[in-house]
């Protein structure tokens, strides 16, 4: 048994409310052992810390904040990107749904390479490589990749929008910072005054707007967090003034914000609200708490414990539909359902576990023989992006599926 899966055993045995943190970005840094890159990750409510050092050039350890570089890809390939189709009609059951898998070209000298985000138009995919210690960003804009040349040992690039804008995380001083990278060039995006651990990811929506979290630095498990806002062409940040205990983890064209209620660290419901503060919690079953964590369109998505399994709620209707297992489902022994739901389009098709999952089933994702297909995000047009993994769980490259 490789590392990652005992990791993920461990974590996933706990039947326990969701926390603020997450279990693929911890997964993530244990695959990287060597590299100490400070991230609080859980699954349920146990918090592991797992201490990092990624040093940064000395440029961006003073005044780093509003300064804008210029950068351009460092490498590039080019491939023909997957072709163009409309999106596919949300009565089509998914068993009637084909997949046409293509390989998304690979920067060279590149290793490692795991695929994060897709935009909503599936024009911008990102993703990044690993090596020396650290992550490096790659931008796939067409079919076309480059490696964004930003500078810091570790870069992470976290969600993109039609327009083009990216927002990520550079490690400076074994801290993570958020940043927007636009027209070949990227500003750091100011922290409220103090010192604050930022989490877990910016996220950006069609507008140019981003949200992320802060708490004290030194704290864990979010606590005296609170989430904050920037606007549009703005660098500075705001104070969004959710209820105590709200963090909210996307947010939506509209503005909307999607998240959670957190009491002593773990999760009591998932909830939407404006950007006044106002809202309501999502709807749940009985004996089941919720956490919301994307929402595309006119849907959200997120888990339901202790089922483990994705949540899909109508933003229109407040409906929710409890997306189930897919037979057979590769799991670790410990886990019974394939966990929450981490990135919804605008059909309502959800990226959870690896799995593609319509209300009806999984999407079934073609992949070379002896290779196991792995989605990580969708567009609303029916492109899944993600990779394809090994027997021993190693990634064997970047993918996409255009459905």
């Amino acid at each position: 048994m490789n590392e990652e899966r005992e990791l993920r055993d461990r974590l996933d045995g706990l039947d326990v409310p969701p926390s603020r943190v997450d279990l693929n970005d911890l997964l993530t840094a244990g695959r990287k052992r060597e590299s100490r890159r400070r991230t609080t990750r859980a699954a349920g409510g146990a918090v592991l810390a797992i201490g990092v050092l990624l040093g940064v050039p000395p440029m961006l350890t003073g005044a780093f904040h509003d300064a804008m570089f210029n950068v351009g890809p460092s490498a590039s390939t080019s491939a023909s990107p997957a072709p163009a189709s409309a999106a596919p009609k949300k009565s089509v059951p998914a068993t009637a749904i084909a997949c046409e898998m293509a390989k998304l070209p690979v920067p060279k000298g590149a290793k490692e390479i795991e695929v994060t985000a897709v935009d909503p138009t599936g024009k911008y995919i990102l993703g990044h490589s690993y090596s020396k210690g650290g992550y490096h960003p790659i931008l796939w804009t067409g079919g076309k990749a480059e490696v964004l040349d930003i500078p810091g040992k570790s870069v992470q690039l976290t969600d993109v929008n039609a327009a083009g804008q990216v927002v990520g995380m550079i490690d400076i001083d074994n801290e993570d910072y958020p940043f927007l990278w636009q027209n070949g060039s990227y500003q750091m995006l100011s922290l409220p005054a103090g010192k604050w651990h930022a989490y877990p990811q910016p996220q950006i929506n069609a507008g140019g707007e981003v949200v992320l979290n802060v708490e004290p630095r030194g704290n864990s498990g979010g606590k005296d967090s609170f989430a904050i806002l920037w606007k549009a062409g703005s660098t500075k940040a705001t104070k969004l003034p959710l209820p105590a205990g709200g963090n909210a983890y996307d947010l939506n064209d509209d503005g909307t914000l999607i998240g959670s209620i957190y009491i002593d660290g773990s999760a009591d419901a998932g909830y939407v609200w404006d950007q006044q503060g106002r809202g309501h919690q999502l709807k749940t079953e009985p004996g089941q708490t919720t956490a919301a964590y994307h929402s595309q369109g006119d849907w959200a998505t997120g888990g339901l414990w202790p089922a483990m399994e994705p949540a899909l709620w109508n933003l229109r209707t407040g409906a929710l539909t409890h997306l189930k297992t897919p037979a057979g489902a590769d799991l670790p022994p410990a886990l019974d359902g394939v966990g929450p739901g981490e990135a919804v389009n605008a059909l309502g098709w959800i990226v959870a576990g690896g799995y593609v999952l319509l209300a009806d089933g999984p999407l079934k994702l073609p992949t070379a023989k002896g290779l196991t297909a792995t989605a990580t995000a969708v567009a609303d047009n029916g492109l899944v992006v993600g990779m394809a993994r090994t027997s021993l769980n190693t990634y064997a490259g970047p993918l996409t599926w255009q459905c």
